[in-house]
């Protein structure tokens, strides 16, 4: 951790230099709004009680000194002094534009050279360093199996409850599913579904989503899995033209049945406003039609047929019979997950998350 060396007063804000010689120049209103005194910062909430917009522009700091391990401030006009831990100081000491996702390190791959991420049941269920390991896993990888969860409906919603509360959506909060057409959906029949995200057709797409097969007596079935992020990469690398069409087209996806007709739209690769790469949205069964001028037409389709291609490339794909004991989490933002047909009876289990509830759990563990 680094110290403060000195601290020198300027017009608008104190600059700090530290003990590594980086030094901070922090406005005084940002050194007031961020007060951690139990005037600005309600100690049992840790809601901001400050009104902010009253706090006089031409604020200045009278007297600064480290104490405690804390920066202490006097201002010059009737404010009430205010404390700022040192560590808090430090975590914003170099200025940047906020970024609020969970940075957990990814590693892009392709099917060919994965070693399948698992975890052991008994460790999620009787750690929270086994939780934490295993959505950690999940966002560095996009998958994560845990291997040895009882094959019950009940067994696979309390390891799901391991995570937080579920996402209650058309199918519910907690689903059993099988080939019946209970819903309107492909996943509800036998047939083949190629790789493709959930909730393309949701504002908030589901950030994560626990399936579990709970039996299984037939024959096909494979369970696919691709890293979208990878084909991005490999797509901005080498078809740059289709990467930035599928960067840009807003693509809108629909569900049309039980009693619902949902619509949204967003590109098949979404980055945020620091121009990162933050969610795969790609699903060629939901999505609904649209039309753009002619060229941007045709450039569209072009793009896509380089993405489907590179997603069902072998190479590209994870395959793997899922069978009763692997509960299988990923990360439905970052990954392309499918199932070749089959015959015969399966039937599963499952639910999701919020991303910001996933999220939420590792910040907490950690």
């Amino acid at each position: 951790m680094a110290t403060v060396a000195s601290l020198q007063h300027h017009d608008n804000s104190l600059e700090v230099v530290w003990s590594d010689r980086v030094t901070t120049r922090y406005p005084w209103l940002w050194l007031r709004d961020n007060a951690h005194d139990a005037d600005t910062l309600h100690p049992g909430t840790r809601q901001r009680q400050l009104f902010t917009a009253r706090v006089p522009r031409a604020l200045r700091g009278l007297c600064t000194e480290v104490a405690d391990n804390a920066l202490h401030i006097t201002w010059d006009v009737l404010e009430p002094a205010s404390v700022l831990p040192i560590a808090f100081l430090e975590a914003y000491r170099h200025p940047r534009v906020s970024r609020v996702a969970v940075d957990v390190p990814i590693t892009l791959w392709k099917g060919a050279t994965l070693t399948t991420p698992s975890i052991a049941h008994d460790l999620v269920m009787n750690t929270d360093a086994g939780v934490r390991q295993w959505l950690t896993t999940t966002l560095q990888y996009g998958f994560c199996i845990v291997t040895g969860t009882p094959a019950t409906a009940g067994a696979t919603e309390a390891l799901a409850q391991r995570v937080g509360y579920l996402r209650h959506t058309i199918f519910g909060g907690f689903w059993e599913f099988t080939a019946d057409l209970a819903k309107a959906d492909t996943a509800y029949t036998t047939l083949e579904l190629r790789g493709h995200t959930d909730g393309t057709y949701s504002n908030d797409a589901p950030g994560c989503q626990l399936l579990h097969c709970l039996t299984f007596k037939g024959e096909g079935g494979e369970s696919t899995i691709v890293d979208a992020f990878a084909i991005a990469r490999r797509m901005e690398s080498e078809h740059p033209d289709e990467f930035e069409t599928l960067s840009t087209v807003m693509v809108p996806g629909q569900y049309v049945g039980d009693g619902s007709h949902l619509v949204a739209a967003r590109p098949v690769f979404r980055h945020d406003h620091t121009g990162r790469l933050v969610q795969v949205s790609f699903n060629n069964y939901d999505r609904a039609p649209f039309l753009l001028a002619e060229g941007d037409m045709i450039a569209f389709y072009d793009a896509l047929r380089v993405f489907e291609e590179l997603a069902n490339d072998p190479s590209m794909q994870w395959r793997h019979v899922l069978r009763p004991g692997e509960a299988l989490l990923l990360d439905n933002w970052r990954v392309l997950h499918g199932r070749a047909a089959y015959t015969g009876e399966r039937k599963m289990c499952g639910c999701y998350f919020n991303r910001e509830d996933v999220e939420s759990r590792l910040r907490t563990l950690a």
